[in-house]
C-alpha cells in the first residue's frame, strides 16, 4: 500500500497539499531509495524547489545510504540509487543562464583634452599658413625686383623647417587619437617644443633691425595681430598637448 501510494507520488504528486523544502524532498529521495522505486516526475514535495536545492537533497539522500558501507560497496549502491533518483534531477532543470549585455563603450576620459589639443594645433597651424603665405609673397616680389637670385637665408630655413615639423607633429597627433598609441603622443610633444623653438627663431630673425623699424610709405609691415593670434594658440597647444599625454600615460 505505501509502495502504491509512493508511486503515486513519483509520477503524478499526493492530493494533499504539501509545503515542499529541501527536507520534504530529502525525505521523498529516501523513501524512493528504501523502497526501490524510479521515480519518473516531479513530487510535490520537491515542487518548487531549486535544481541546486534538489540536487542536494538526492546527494544527501544517496550519502545516507552509502556512507556506512565499505567504499567498494557504496560506490555500487550509489550507482543503483543514482537510478531511482535520475529523473528526479533532470525533472527539474537548471536555472537559465542570465544574459550578459555588453556594456555599452564609454568615452574616455581624456577624449575631450585630446580633441582641445587637435583642434588648437589646427588654429594654431592656419595662423601660421596665413603667415607663410604672406612671407612667400614677400619673398617672391623680393626677388623679382633683384636682378640675381636671392640665396635662401637663416630666416628662410627657420620658416620652413617649422612649417614642415608643425604640419608633421599635427600629423602624429592625429594618429595618436586614431590608433590610442601612446607613443606617439609622447614622439608630439618633444616635437611641439622644437616646433615653438623653432618660431622663436623665425619670430626673430622676422623682425627688422633697428635701423629698418620704419619702413617705407606703401609697403605692409607684419601682420601683428595674426602673429599675436599665432603665438597664443601655439602656447595653449603645447599645455593642452603636454596635459593630454600626461593623461593618456
Amino acid at each position: 500500500m505505501l509502495a502504491a501510494v509512493l508511486v503515486a507520488g513519483c509520477s503524478a504528486g499526493s492530493a494533499v497539499s504539501i509545503q515542499a523544502t529541501p527536507d520534504t524532498c530529502y525525505s521523498f529521495a529516501v523513501q524512493a531509495i528504501y523502497r526501490h522505486v524510479i521515480v519518473t516526475g516531479e513530487p510535490r514535495a520537491c515542487a518548487g524547489l531549486s535544481h541546486a536545492q534538489v540536487n542536494l537533497a538526492v546527494a544527501r539522500a544517496i550519502k545516507q545510504e552509502t556512507e556506512a558501507r565499505p567504499k567498494a560497496i557504496a560506490r555500487r549502491l550509489a550507482g543503483r540509487d543514482a537510478v531511482y533518483l535520475a529523473h528526479l534531477v533532470g525533472a527539474v532543470p537548471p536555472p537559465k543562464p542570465v544574459p550578459q549585455t555588453a556594456a555599452p563603450a564609454r568615452p574616455s576620459a581624456g577624449l575631450p583634452l585630446n580633441v582641445a589639443a587637435l583642434a588648437a594645433w589646427v588654429l594654431t597651424a592656419t595662423a601660421g599658413a596665413y603667415l607663410l603665405a604672406g612671407w612667400l609673397g614677400g619673398w617672391v616680389a623680393a626677388r623679382r625686383w633683384r636682378r640675381r637670385p636671392r640665396t635662401p637665408d637663416a630666416a628662410t630655413a627657420f620658416t620652413v623647417g617649422h612649417f614642415g615639423l608643425a604640419v608633421t607633429g599635427l600629423g602624429i597627433w592625429i594618429a595618436f587619437l586614431v590608433t590610442g598609441l601612446v607613443l606617439l603622443a609622447w614622439i608630439a610633444v618633444v616635437m611641439v617644443v622644437i616646433i615653438a623653438g623653432l618660431g622663436m627663431a623665425v619670430l626673430s630673425a622676422a623682425l627688422p633691425e633697428p635701423s629698418q623699424s620704419s619702413a617705407p610709405a606703401g609697403r605692409p609691415g607684419p601682420p601683428v595681430v595674426v602673429i599675436a593670434v599665432h603665438g597664443i594658440f601655439a602656447t595653449l597647444t603645447i599645455l593642452l598637448v603636454v596635459l593630454a599625454t600626461i593623461g593618456a600615460s
